[in-house]
């Protein structure tokens, strides 16, 4: 553009892009099968979601519905840990008397 006494030059900017790196189908994959992993059963998201339906609809009261609920998530734990102390003793009855 040339006015008198003036000269403007308009430059577009040189922009530099990082390179983005997209993900393949494996690494999908593998994100979906960790993130999966995290994830409880769906009997169970449904066990405890109803729990908390029957809570916000004032079913049972809210300290009824947690104490329930924190006794189901922690029931599973001690069942498991009963098994390692029966086999634990199963195993140490089977050894022999030394002496």
């Amino acid at each position: 553009m040339n006015l008198p006494f003036v000269t403007a030059q308009f430059r577009a900017p040189e922009l530099h892009m990082p390179q983005i790196h997209a993900p393949s189908r494996e690494d999908v994959g593998a994100v979906v099968q960790t993130v999966r992993s995290f994830l409880p059963e769906p009997r169970t998201v449904l066990y405890f979601g109803g729990l908390a339906v029957m809570a916000a609809l004032e079913v049972i009261e809210w300290p009824v519905a947690a104490a329930i609920g924190v006794g189901a998530a922690l029931a599973p734990r001690g069942e498991q840990r009963g098994r390692e102390d029966t086999s634990a003793t199963k195993r140490g009855s089977t050894a022999k008397p030394t002496g």
